[in-house]
């Protein structure tokens, strides 16, 4: 990769681009940054290709798949078992899933082959396993030119955006009024907590007389303050009738925070918030206090 010219990166990164595995979980510029670290291998026919420290791209040649069962290309706490299309094979087996009924399920079911453009491996670092132990192969049925994205490349990408992110959210809670002169290792502790969440425009966040269920910090956008109050309409027949209306009261701004007395009290709200755009925030939920 060193020494490819700045127009050979941006082949490889408009190439990376076009894989579905890839472009699903990872940015744009994530990708441009990955592009420099990849690299094609060259393996002759009958080679066993052991794919536990990379994520792998077949650009010649025919491989036959040697794994119990499909999982999803990037790891992640809620990552589900998932199954990738067939034009673009991605596989790994995971200790969890060793003796699973699932891993047992799909033992045979890997008789189609792995050909150009079919992918296979992890962007995961996985841990260091015995000699010997080959936890996502394949066996090249043909001279292949394979591409790799080493791990390690993708662990630091992950690295650098979670520290974006973190400082993100500090800079967020300590332009926040309250927690101005809060100290930086408490506001540390929150962020451990802390999850990006998207309203759209006109959702109730909170309706009065109900505890809200989480502690917002408002990144982007603006919420309207409504109090509900009780009315009196006379009707054509001179009669009065009782009517209930949303009273405008202000806004939530950007680098606000709101919830905190309700969450951690386990107040009621006195009024009731509408998103007026769409509103991004950060988010600490109530079971994560608790």
């Amino acid at each position: 990769p060193i020494h490819r010219t700045p127009y050979e990166h941006k082949t490889v990164w408009k190439y990376l681009k076009t894989i579905p595995n890839l472009t699903s979980q990872l940015n744009d510029k994530h990708l441009k940054t990955l592009s420099k670290t990849v690299f094609s291998e060259t393996w002759l026919k009958g080679s066993t290709v052991i794919a536990n420290d990379g994520f792998y791209v077949i650009l010649k040649g025919l491989a036959r798949p040697q794994t119990n069962v499909y999982k999803n290309l990037i790891e992640g706490s809620d990552s589900p078992v998932s199954f990738i299309p067939q034009s673009f094979h991605s596989f790994i087996l995971s200790e969890k899933f060793k003796n699973s009924t699932l891993a047992k399920m799909y033992l045979h079911s890997h008789d189609s082959m792995l050909s150009k453009w079919s992918t296979f491996g992890t962007l995961e670092v996985i841990p260091q396993i015995e000699s010997g132990t080959q936890m996502f192969s394949v066996v090249t049925e043909d001279d292949c030119e394979i591409l790799k994205i080493p791990a390690k490349g993708y662990a630091k990408i992950k690295e650098e955006k979670i520290k974006i992110e973190n400082m993100q959210k500090l800079k967020l809670i300590h332009m926040c009024p309250y927690y101005e002169e809060w100290p930086t290792l408490s506001i540390y502790e929150l962020i451990a907590l802390l999850k990006w969440k998207k309203f759209p425009p006109g959702h109730v966040i909170v309706e009065s007389g109900n505890i809200i269920s989480f502690v917002g910090y408002i990144n982007s956008g603006c919420c309207n303050i409504y109090r509900s109050i009780i009315g009196f309409v006379k009707l054509q027949s001179n009669k009065v009738k009782r009517s209930q209306k949303l009273v405008y009261m202000g806004q939530l701004k950007e680098k606000e925070s709101f919830g905190e007395i309700s969450v951690l009290l386990q107040v009621p709200f006195t009024c009731t918030i509408i998103t007026e755009k769409e509103v991004e925030m950060a988010i600490i939920e109530d079971k994560d206090l608790f």
